[in-house]
């Protein structure tokens, strides 16, 4: 059942990463630029405190490692292809990078895995907070349904493994990115309608 579910998570993720590539580089959807560095920032500190505690597995936090390939994917297309492609910085993006450069450095100097990983979960939700803004405050959708339902079933999927392995912080990931991707789909769902 891990590797099952380890396999749609991957192949769903994949899904996404290329197709959010594919409508940013087509100019159909606009993403924000600060929102994608942000993660791809999180996503990498999470995957390498992930990786140096006692207790990981490549199925027992499939999430992280396939967000990691696809924040990659996302910020090649964005810096390279995108044709709408909101560029703003403000503060408060700011001020995430450098939490996160904080925990970088706490991480190495305290080597305490977990807790640095922990703090990124919060980073990391907190980087949904522009995209989230953005939808709060327009009357046109400017993400794309298929792709955000996508990663929506992906992160439910990856709680099997990570249950099944009895990994906590593999849990905690996908039921962040469970939880934050649930706010944004609602919120698309509030401006169709």
């Amino acid at each position: 059942m891990r590797k099952i579910s380890a396999f749609i998570v991957t192949a769903l993720m994949l899904i996404v990463g290329f197709r959010y590539s594919w409508l940013t580089w087509q100019g159909e959807i606009q993403p924000v630029l600060a929102t994608w560095l942000l993660f791809l920032v999180a996503v990498f500190l999470s995957f390498m405190t992930y990786w140096s505690t006692e207790k990981h597995s490549f199925t027992g936090n499939i999430i992280n490692t396939t967000d990691l390939f696809n924040m990659c994917l996302i910020m090649f297309s964005i810096i390279v292809l995108g044709k709408n492609t909101i560029l703003e910085f403000n503060a408060f993006d700011i001020s995430c990078l450098v939490a996160s450069g904080i925990i970088l450095v706490f991480w190495r100097l305290s080597k305490m895995h977990v807790i640095a990983n922990l703090a990124l979960q919060g980073i990391m939700t907190v980087a949904y907070f522009p995209t989230i803004y953005r939808l709060w405050h327009t009357k046109t959708n400017t993400e794309q349904f298929g792709v955000w339902i996508l990663v929506w079933i992906a992160s439910a999927v990856a709680l099997i493994p990570a249950y099944i392995n009895r990994d906590k912080l593999g849990m905690i990931y996908a039921s962040r990115s469970l939880t934050m991707v649930s706010v944004v789909l609602i919120l698309m769902l509030i401006i169709y309608f």
